[in-house]
């Protein structure tokens, strides 16, 4: 994944065109190093990088207003985790997990559903994300969590295990929590399980709010361009593998 594929293939492309002696592969060699180097600044640019997550956010967000929704469960998927950070101490819900905790809490707070966290271990010596996760939501957000999942370590074992503990107690729709890039691949999979989805997408992000703005390159929007690309990936990939 970019970045560090594309400064690979910057690397080989020169160290080619250094040591060969045919033309051809010295021009093969000019283009894949050219072609490297212009796709990492491309990636560091926001309109490149909405251009990319806007076509993954496809699902309109739920009404902010409503206090009842189409689902029996609401589900959060869980994203990443800061280990051990020295102000707090015990592992904290990254930018990521704590956007869906939070809007997650927010539907469960407005409509009274039992609110579900599904992530498991990500390393043998931590705790499953889940855990973390629901001592953020009811320590600090002050919501229940009702369940939690914490064997999945992807987005298919997320489904996987949500759908089990849906059938277990008699539930059918889960409103979908996770980011709104995130989603077509999410609700690709809970699906998959025989879930009705109501997707309820949040972190949607927006275009750039003027053109040259969407030209300055930005550290962070090559961040934001390698979660597009993953998402692509992976929709490719459940495909290939069903």
């Amino acid at each position: 994944m970019p970045p560090s594929g594309l400064y690979l293939a910057v690397l080989v492309g020169l160290a080619v065109r250094w040591r060969a002696r045919r033309p051809i592969l010295r021009r093969l060699a000019t283009a894949l190093a050219a072609t490297g180097a212009l796709l990492t600044v491309a990636l560091t640019l926001p309109i490149v990088s909405f251009w990319l997550l806007d076509g993954l956010q496809t699902y309109p967000s739920i009404d902010p207003a409503a206090d009842r929704i189409d689902a029996d469960v609401i589900v959060v998927l869980a994203g990443d985790v800061d280990c051990d950070p020295p102000e707090y101490g015990p592992d904290q819900p990254g930018a990521l997990s704590q956007i869906r905790c939070r809007y997650g809490a927010s539907l469960a707070r407005r409509t009274g559903l039992p609110l579900v966290v599904t992530g498991g271990v990500l390393r043998p010596d931590r705790r499953p994300v889940s855990h973390v996760l629901r001592d953020y939501v009811q320590d600090e957000l002050g919501v229940e969590v009702t369940w939690t999942e914490d064997a999945a370590k992807t987005t298919r074992g997320n489904a996987r295990g949500v759908a089990r503990l849906m059938e277990r107690h008699g539930y059918a729709r889960a409103a979908l929590v996770t980011n709104a890039w995130h989603m077509p691949r999410a609700v690709q999979a809970f699906e998959e399980e025989g879930v009705r989805v109501l997707a309820a997408p949040t972190g949607a992000h927006a275009a750039p709010s003027r053109t040259i703005e969407g030209l300055i390159p930005r550290g962070k929007t090559m961040r934001d361009s390698c979660w597009a690309l993953h998402e692509y990936a992976g929709m490719v990939w459940y495909r290939l593998s069903r």
